[in-house]
């Protein structure tokens, strides 16, 4: 019996057998892990907080019921799918994985925050992003025509009595006074053209212009305020600074981190010379 037990091709049989029976372990829990489909209290919680959302009313026992069925199905269909190798060669299936894992690269990256003296110098070399648009206040007198009698006592009375605007033009069913709005609001909602003149009509601030052609009709327009824009002092803006650099480096890191994963494969192209 000792003979037999020292023997090689007893010990290379009894090794064989043990990963035989280990393999075939491992292979049974990984198709029962496989073939199982786990709903979890967060998937509950899920599939209630989705119905309420778009139902407005808590699900009742019935639709929870629905809603876990139709989860089951579509987990069982991902799997076949998978299994039968679907996914592979198709471009959606593709770009939404890659989409799921850049997405969980992001939320996994931590973002410190920087000192004072990195925070000043990230300012400094990005200015452009912080530079705040002139404003415009101003009042308009509105008409849907472009020329007519009206009008004209309209520009004659103003010169007299620019306070009495209100009482003048065409009704507007938009506001006829607005405050700090930025150039391009202005061209947003009366066009390029209108905006530029408003903007040469600030040099001359509290008198009426001559009448401005909109996208809209005929203005009458009283710049009553004009600031001027520009870049504010760091201290005042620290905590807009801090945002951007956060969303600034956040996106580094992400980039950063998927070239990590794009460097662990070797890229081959077909066809393609040596260069």
């Amino acid at each position: 019996m000792q003979r037999l037990i020292k023997e090689p091709l007893v010990h290379f049989v009894l090794i064989a057998l043990a990963i035989f029976l280990a393999y075939g372990w491992l292979t049974n829990n990984r198709d029962h892990a496989e073939r199982t489909i786990i709903v979890t209290e967060s998937d509950l919680d899920r599939m209630a907080a989705l119905f309420t959302a778009e139902a407005g009313t808590l699900p009742s026992q019935q639709d929870l019921r629905a809603m876990i069925s139709d989860h089951v199905e579509q987990q069982a269909l991902a799997r076949e799918a998978q299994r039968l190798g679907l996914s592979q060669g198709d471009t959606v299936v593709e770009r939404r994985l890659a989409q799921k894992m850049s997405f969980m690269i992001t939320d996994t990256e931590t973002v410190p925050d920087p000192g004072v003296d990195e925070l000043e110098t990230w300012f400094d070399a990005n200015r452009e992003l912080f530079v705040e648009p002139g404003r415009l206040s101003f009042q308009h007198v509105f008409f849907s025509q472009p020329d007519g009698p009206r009008l004209q006592q309209a520009v004659q009375t103003l010169v007299e009595r620019p306070d009495e605007w209100r009482a003048q033009g065409d009704p507007f069913m938009l506001q006829r006074a607005y405050s700090e709005l930025p150039p391009r609001e202005i061209a947003r909602l009366f066009g390029g053209d209108f905006a530029t003149s408003v903007l040469q009509q600030s040099q001359t601030p509290d008198q009426w212009s001559a009448p401005i052609t909109s996208a809209l009709g005929t203005h009458l327009v009283r710049v009553t305020a004009a600031r001027e824009g520009g870049l504010p002092d760091f201290d005042q803006i620290r905590d807009r600074v801090l945002v951007r650099w956060r969303e600034d480096e956040s996106r580094r890191r992400a980039r950063a981190a998927i070239q990590d994963v794009v460097s662990r494969y070797v890229v081959e192209i077909e066809g393609a010379s040596e260069p």
